[in-house]
């Protein structure tokens, strides 16, 4: 459903100035037409209401303009002190649209229409060449002018102020939208890069020793026959392990709590995990050295658990990129910190393009960054290569 077209502000205003002219030059005319109706001078009810019409078209277009043509030579086409309150009509009309519009200040606007008003209440005659003031309407008339002009005023301002009011709070709703969009678009891919993360340290750990291990039962098959099959039956066992692995996270990302930290309880972080991972680095044919402590002490979920990724993701990468026979690993646990380094002496695996190009060393990185850590990765002086997360305790 398309939204309905509206007429231009000056299209609007000039049909409301034309249907109020002419129910004011019809109602003037049939009282007229009849005998209970006499007015003093019946041409100041047409010029009231050819005011009253040109107010009214021109209110939005040129409010200032129209205000003080109407204050200043509206009251000259009166000929005569007016007789009741009808043609104030147009001044007030004006000076609410003068106000309204922010076009004339409300302080000038409100002497501007008192004044105008107050002269449609003298009478005047021509005499010796000069006009000259001979009568006054009466007091209540003059207050009654006073009140309705000021209050023209006085709504014409508030109904700005209103307005004004109404399209800031329209403009910071706006506002207020687009950030929780953008709020939503980044808490989503925060979330899809926690998720992509956790899977990837899960899994890729078995995954990877996986494809080493195949890749060397293939490599020695011909001088080793029972290398396959002694190859297949670790494989089988450790693809069950990947695939409870991935369950748990799966399992864990299901439920609606909405708690970070419980994805971060399955699997349950451990050094039990640690030593498992450097065990399967082992059995595919690397010496791994562990310097593990007994115990991490009281540590913080997310940094519990990124010791354990950490340290899994850094044997992971020396089975996919380096050719050494034997690598470390310590973990070392202060009172401050926790420190974790995986370091091998190389030489580099030559490049492979089905093993390379993974998110390893950006997923370390943001483990301890999210943890108010930091990670270093890189060649040693020694030709190898060393990853070294130090993970603080506390809440920075």
């Amino acid at each position: 459903m398309q939204p309905t077209r509206r007429a231009p502000e000056w299209a609007q205003d000039l049909l409301v100035a034309l249907a109020v002219g002419l129910v004011w030059f019809g109602g003037v005319w049939f009282m007229y037409q009849g005998d209970y109706w006499m007015p003093r001078d019946i041409r100041s009810y047409w010029w009231t209401g050819a005011w009253l019409v040109l107010t009214l078209a021109l209110r939005r277009i040129a409010p200032g303009g129209v205000f003080w043509v109407t204050a200043v030579f509206y009251p000259l086409f009166q000929d005569d002190a007016v007789s009741n309150q009808f043609h104030l009509v147009p001044l007030l009309v004006a000076g609410f649209g003068a106000t309204r519009q922010g076009a004339v200040p409300p302080p000038l606007a409100a002497i501007g229409v008192v004044l105008s008003g107050w002269s449609l209440h003298m009478s005047s005659e021509h005499w010796d060449g000069y006009w000259q003031v001979v009568g006054w309407s009466s007091p209540s008339g003059i207050l009654t002018t006073v009140a309705l002009a000021l209050a023209a005023v006085a709504l014409g301002w508030m109904v700005r102020r209103i307005a004004v009011t109404g399209e800031a709070l329209r403009e910071r709703n706006e506002e207020l939208t687009a950030l929780q969009g953008v709020l939503a678009q980044q808490a989503v891919h925060a979330e899809r890069t926690r998720i992509a993360r956790e899977l990837h340290d899960v899994v890729a750990h078995h995954m990877s020793a996986i494809v080493v291990r195949a890749q060397a039962a293939d490599r020695v098959a011909p001088n080793q026959p029972q290398a396959p099959a002694e190859a297949v039956t670790w494989i089988a066992e450790e693809g069950k392990k990947a695939l409870t692995s991935m369950r748990s996270v799966v399992h864990v990302l299901r439920r609606e709590t909405g708690d970070t930290l419980e994805l971060a309880s399955a699997p349950a972080p451990a050094l039990d995990d640690v030593r498992a991972a450097a065990a399967r680095l082992t059995e595919a044919g690397r010496d791994v050295e562990l310097d593990l402590p007994d115990d991490l002490g009281d540590l913080r979920p997310e940094v519990s658990l990124a010791v354990v990724r950490i340290a899994q993701e850094g044997l992971t990468n020396v089975l996919l990129h380096s050719l050494a026979p034997r690598l470390s690993l310590e973990v070392v646990a202060t009172p401050g910190y926790v420190r974790v380094a995986v370091r091998d002496p190389g030489p580099p695996l030559p490049d492979n393009p089905d093993l390379h190009g993974g998110n390893g060393l950006l997923n370390m990185r943001e483990r301890a960054l999210s943890c108010g850590g930091t990670l270093s990765a890189g060649p040693d002086q020694s030709g190898g290569w060393r990853v070294q997360a130090v993970l603080p305790r506390e809440t920075p």
